[in-house]
């Protein structure tokens, strides 16, 4: 049985920059509570088996097709573990940007730079999970080598006078893709978890390349 929640809290300067944590003593909060960020549309494929290796890969392919790239799971289970193979560990965060990274020619011809964002551990700053999926863009989150997606965030938005803001997430709402039904929702509520299972976030961005100092294909497969 999965236990659910995770504490996540960090002041993000805009303005005058304080301590993570660390509220002024005298200006006065505006808060407002309970905002929410959530995938409009949310895609996701199903795993051709039902391993990590193919959690991931799905996790990947959403993300690239909600930045109009199709690269298919298959071509990245081939490429990570040379075949359509089943492995139940998770990689390391590091293996993930090793194999996604790179310049790739499409099948329609464009150029594109895959670039990948990493977070070791649990995410201490709310906008690497906020700004992708306001962006549209899933995101893909280790929690116990379980392999899981981030459709949608839930946190209270704290105001300064000189415009500091700071974020607390209260909830994440994520997606198994291996399981069904009512096991395929997970949630990590605030202060029912302990970060240490946390084992990392990852996110792709597609950079298009229009004058690519580089010739070739690079593909996955």
């Amino acid at each position: 049985m999965i236990r659910r929640g995770l504490i996540l809290c960090f002041a993000i300067a805009i303005a005058l920059p304080l301590a993570a944590g660390k509220k002024p003593k005298t200006a006065p909060l505006v808060r407002l509570q309970d905002q929410n960020v959530e995938l409009a549309v949310f895609w996701l494929p199903t795993p051709a088996q039902k391993c990590t290796n193919w959690a991931w890969a799905v996790a990947v392919e959403a993300m690239l097709k909600s930045q109009q790239v199709t690269i298919k799971q298959n071509a990245w289970v081939q490429k990570a573990n040379y075949g359509e193979v089943c492995i139940d560990e998770a990689p390391s965060l590091e293996s993930l940007a090793k194999w996604v990274n790179g310049g790739y020619v499409l099948d329609d011809g464009r150029h594109v730079r895959l670039e990948s964002h990493i977070v070791s551990g649990a995410p201490t700053i709310p906008d690497d999970l906020i700004a992708p999926l306001r962006l549209g863009r899933p995101v893909l989150l280790f929690w116990k080598s379980r392999a899981l997606v981030v459709r949608a965030v839930t946190y209270d938005e704290y105001i300064y006078p000189n415009g500091q803001r700071m974020f607390q997430i209260k909830e994440m709402k994520l997606v198994d893709p291996l399981r069904t039904g009512k096991e395929r929702e997970v949630s990590f509520v605030n202060g029912h978890d302990d970060p240490a299972d946390i084992g990392g976030v990852f996110q792709v961005v597609v950079v298009p390349e229009t004058h690519p100092n580089w010739s070739g294909e690079n593909r996955p497969w």
